[in-house]
């Protein structure tokens, strides 16, 4: 399926270009999957690099993105930054371990980039969703409560 988050092979020029999408909740929708993003605005650039045995994307996204807090349950915004490098070639002797490396059919033109766009946010959420100030004023009475419990049993 075409749609926004995807280049043609044949409309690249040679050498450098530079491509750039500005990604929502549309991405989730696309995708059928939300990783249990709230919302999101992240602003992707994909520096092209193509050469006569192959195609290197160096993907850059940064934004942010809104999830559940895993302490108190609120709504947070987390920024995140990545970086990440595809490779596409259309001969199959060229190859390299460095990098995510993927092998283009002769008729194929279209390099669907919505799952990597997805995938490398997923992966720039922290695994501990948690503002990096917390506790503080804007986290809820239970959060305070289970952290310094006035209390002690």
């Amino acid at each position: 399926m075409k749609h926004r988050y995807g280049l043609y092979i044949s409309r690249l020029p040679k050498g450098e270009s530079v491509w750039e999408w500005q990604i929502g909740r549309e991405l989730l929708a696309a995708v059928g999957a939300d990783y249990e993003i709230q919302g999101l605005e992240v602003q992707a650039r994909v520096r092209a690099q193509r050469e006569s045995r192959y195609l290197r994307l160096h993907f850059f996204l940064s934004g942010w993105v809104e999830v559940l807090c895993d302490r108190g349950g609120e709504l947070i915004r987390l920024p995140i930054e990545t970086a990440h490098t595809q490779v596409y070639s259309w001969d199959p002797l060229y190859a390299t371990s460095e990098e995510e490396f993927f092998v283009v059919g002769p008729h194929e033109d279209w390099i669907d980039l919505l799952q990597a766009f997805y995938d490398y946010i997923a992966l720039a959420i922290p695994l501990k969703r948690v503002r990096p100030t917390c506790p503080d004023a804007a986290c809820p009475a239970v959060v305070w409560e289970y952290l310094f419990p006035s209390n002690p049993s």
